[in-house]
């Protein structure tokens, strides 16, 4: 499985150009509540999905937990998903994106610690999966808060492009 994720997210950083050159989207830095964080981007992808409103996502985030007594757990994660906005399904106003993506992670796990045989490395891979609402601030930025299956609640902040 980590070698289907990590040739699907090869394959999706040697098409992006291409995506990128005629897509708009966005760029962004995260916090969540359990103090991971990262930065994502995403590039609407309509134009080549029969005017449907989806984008695809890719990310890179990264959680560090001290556990206590001297052990501390460090996790990183990179990934792709594809989003689907809500907001024309919804009748929203313009300012209002409420959405939903699920796609693929790997996730790198390092220990380092006293307890259980001393330090651990390890990769795992899995699904990920998203959803929550953007609020327009300006034509440039929004703010999003979305729950994902790495760092549950996130606060974000996205430049659009």
């Amino acid at each position: 499985m980590n070698t289907f994720v990590v040739a699907g997210l090869l394959s999706f950083f040697v098409a992006t150009p291409s995506l990128a050159a005629e897509a708009k989207g966005n760029f962004g830095v995260n916090i969540s509540s359990s103090g991971a964080y990262g930065i994502q981007a995403e590039f609407d992808i309509s134009a080549h999905a029969s005017g449907a409103p989806v984008s695809v996502q890719v990310f890179w985030k990264h959680d560090s937990q001290d556990i206590g007594n001297a052990t501390a757990w460090d996790s990183t994660a990179i990934g792709v998903a594809g989003i689907y906005d809500f907001t024309a399904v919804a009748k929203l106003d313009s300012k209002v994106h409420p959405y939903a993506g699920a796609g693929l992670m790997s996730v790198s796990h390092d220990r380092n610690g006293p307890w259980s045989g001393g330090a651990y490395n390890g990769v795992d891979s899995g699904l990920y999966y998203t959803g929550g609402v953007r609020f327009d601030l300006e034509s440039q930025l929004d703010i999003d808060l979305n729950y994902n299956s790495f760092g549950d609640i996130t606060l974000g902040l996205n430049l659009n492009f």
